[in-house]
């Protein structure tokens, strides 16, 4: 686990709320306060499909899909009180990192790598995190999950400084 402090908040909020860049992440859950709170469950309805649609919906929506309504949440002349979004790499990502040759652990046994968003005070700051299937006491994948974060994070332009 890692926790990045983002030092220009204004462009990753657009980066995040008005580009494409996330949009392959899944969302577990999202949380905007403005004048009022609205959370977001990330989790598929699948009662909301037709029954030859469910086998082929994934446990979570994707950003692409929660992120225009969280933009609509936070858009106008006054800043939002607090913003909290964790978002979850797709399986693929987790496939191709757990693949990773400084990775021991099989991507089987992760459940998930997540990176939390929190937006409050005026600050962005990411944390990272993981689930595993059972204990295992190697960090190995949590290692290669954060430095593909930060890889991300750069190559996106958005400067941070360990927390």
């Amino acid at each position: 686990m890692t926790a990045l402090e983002i030092t220009a908040t204004k462009n990753f909020m657009n980066t995040l709320l008005a580009s494409e860049a996330f949009d392959t992440f899944l969302v577990e859950e999202a949380s905007v306060a403005t004048f009022n709170t609205f959370r977001i469950d990330g989790r598929i309805i699948p009662d909301f499909f037709d029954s030859d649609e469910r086998p082929a919906l994934p446990e979570f929506s994707s950003w692409k899909e929660i992120r225009p309504i969280c933009f609509q949440l936070v858009r106008g002349r006054r800043l939002p009180v607090s913003l909290r979004i964790i978002l979850q790499a797709p399986p693929d990502l987790v496939g191709q990192l757990a693949a990773d040759e400084a990775c021991e652990v099989d991507a089987g046994l992760i459940r998930s790598l997540v990176l939390n968003i929190r937006y409050d005070n005026g600050k962005v700051t990411c944390i990272t995190g993981s689930s595993f299937t059972t204990f295992i006491m190697d960090k190995t994948a949590d290692k290669v999950w954060d430095a593909y974060m930060r890889r991300l994070l750069l190559e996106m332009g958005l400067d941070f400084e360990e927390a």
